[in-house]
This record gives structure tokens, C-alpha cells and sequence, in this order.
């Protein structure tokens, strides 16, 4: 077997290991299937219990193989394994939940250090992007230009706009921005 993958190494029932190329994560499993016309081989791996299979796939030009073997006279399992159809919705919907709370947490034509004063003051508060202010605690808000004198409350979060206003200092050194 060379280090370069040709489509001969991807017989399909092929114990394989290879790396990947960029990021040098070796993998091992057995060839599921194998595209000439786009040179993309599907590799299946032993998840991570029992019962479990991972189906990856890959552009053969963006592997190396390191080793290859076909078994003799061996019946090799062709099957696609059984999908949980409730479970991957459940897992896609999870997924794009995260997704979007990412999303939320990123604010539109801000600044660099806007950003990570945000990001600063989400660790430790629960905040949201307002326009280009952040609320923390839907009590306090930081407008822009973001310095302590900008941030703002009604009398009742005296002790919230206290916390804000010294972590928002903390963040403004940390930047060299005080």
C-alpha cells in the first residue's frame, strides 16, 4: 500500500487505517463504499458503544493510508445501519438551538472590542444584543461607545449596575481601552 490513496485502495470491505491530511486525525474501519467519479470513499467505523457505527465521509485525495488489508473468503456487512429517525430529528433540532443561541450572542456592526466586552459580561451575567447595546439581566444597558458612565438602569438594580459596571472595567483594562 503507498501513502497516496488510489482508487484501488478503496476496495469496499478493506480494513483501512488513514489520516486525514489537514487536521491528522487517524481513523480506522472498513471501506462502506467508494464513488470513481468523485473520488469520494465512505468509511465505516465502531462508534463509541456497543451497536453503534459512524459512517464518514471523505474525498479519497484528502487521506493517507497508512495500512490496508482485505480479508479472504469473508462476508462483509453491507447493511446501512438502523437509523433512529425521532432521535435525529431530536439531535438536528438540539443542533440548530445551539445554533441559533450562538447566533444571538454575536452583534451586528459592532465593534471588535464591543464583541468582547459582550462576551466578557455573558460569562458570568445572562445578556443580549439590543441594536448595538447590550442588555445584561434585562435590568442594565451598555450603550455605545460601552464605558461605565454608559451604562444605565432604573433604581430598582442599583446592585446589578454595580456588577456590570466593574466587570465592564475589568474588560476595558483587559483591552487597554481604560
Amino acid at each position: 500500500m503507498t501513502d497516496t490513496a488510489d482508487s484501488h485502495d478503496w476496495v469496499v470491505g478493506c480494513t483501512i487505517k488513514v489520516l486525514t491530511k489537514h487536521t491528522k486525525e487517524e481513523i480506522q474501519g472498513t471501506v462502506f463504499g467508494y464513488d470513481p467519479h468523485t473520488d469520494t470513499v465512505m468509511i465505516k467505523e465502531q462508534g463509541t458503544h456497543g451497536g453503534v457505527v459512524n459512517l464518514r465521509l471523505y474525498k479519497a485525495e484528502q487521506l493517507q493510508v497508512l495500512s490496508a488489508e482485505r480479508a479472504k473468503g469473508k462476508q462483509h456487512d453491507l447493511q446501512l445501519p438502523y437509523v433512529d429517525k425521532e432521535r435525529a430529528r431530536q439531535r438536528e433540532e438540539k443542533a440548530l438551538q445551539v445554533a441559533e443561541a450562538d447566533m444571538a450572542k454575536v452583534g451586528v456592526g459592532v465593534t471588535k472590542e464591543a464583541q468582547s466586552i459582550f462576551d466578557a459580561l455573558s460569562k458570568t451575567m445572562p445578556c443580549t444584543w439590543q441594536g448595538r447595546s447590550i442588555s445584561v439581566m434585562d435590568a442594565v444597558v451598555v450603550q455605545p461607545p460601552y464605558t461605565t458612565d454608559d451604562v444605565t438602569t432604573n433604581i430598582e438594580h442599583k446592585g446589578a449596575l454595580e456588577r456590570v459596571k466593574k466587570v465592564l472595567q475589568a474588560e476595558r483594562t483587559r483591552l487597554g481601552l481604560a
